[in-house]
């Protein structure tokens, strides 16, 4: 279970969130619906997975503190998946996926080459293994971030704004994959906008008052 206690991000006229209380469950989908442009939807996804620490409270998975976690075992559990960017522009998609698995030691060559096929082909993005970042558009790119963090097989995907731009066949193939990784016990939590489909999600939360309320 990914917890936040008492999380607080910002602070001061820059306050994002307050107190911030929730356990994100395993096996589950949870969708966070935006609350304005700038409502620290982002932040508090890098916060749980450890890339930027709390101003206060704490982030723990399975009860140990996020920020308490060796870099290889918090790579390897949780995965933040970028809205924009997120890709080394000097590496092919392909390398982009492969280098962190062999960096973190996840697994031998062999397997990284089976992880990255798969986990492409998966999203139907196969065609893209030789492309260069600079030769994606925004769709593209989001989805190569989410076939490293299936790569990776981590623990937790965090997922920032996967849907815009999409056709509707196309995100309907992702949905039925992040429901396959939510049969797996993943723990999932997106963030969504206005208008975004997300029916399909166990549960449903909102940004409002610098805080996560449920949503009807």
């Amino acid at each position: 279970m990914l917890a936040l206690k008492d999380v607080q991000l910002g602070s001061g006229a820059n306050l994002l969130f307050r107190r911030v209380n929730y356990e994100f469950e395993a096996g589950r989908i949870t969708s966070i619906r935006k609350g304005g442009v700038l409502d620290g939807s982002s932040t508090l996804l890098k916060c749980c997975a450890g890339i930027i620490s709390p101003h206060a409270g704490a982030v723990s998975w399975q009860m140990q503190p996020v920020e308490h976690m060796a870099a290889g075992t918090r790579f390897r559990t949780l995965s933040y998946c970028f809205e924009a960017g997120g890709l080394v522009s000097l590496f092919s998609v392909y390398n982009n996926i492969a280098i962190p698995l062999r960096y973190h030691g996840i697994c031998d060559e062999d397997e990284v080459q089976m992880r990255v096929q798969q986990a492409m082909a998966q999203l139907g993005i196969d065609h893209l293994i030789h492309a260069e970042p600079h030769e994606l558009n925004d769709v593209q790119q989001r989805l190569v971030n989410l076939a490293r963090a299936f790569a990776i097989d981590a623990d937790v995907l965090l997922i920032d704004e996967l849907q815009t731009g999409m056709s509707h066949f196309m995100y309907s193939r992702i949905v039925a994959q992040l429901q396959e990784q939510a049969a797996r016990n993943k723990t999932i939590v997106m963030v969504t906008t206005s208008g975004d489909e997300d029916d399909f999600a166990d549960h449903h939360l909102l940004i409002r008052d610098r805080a996560l309320v449920q949503r009807s």
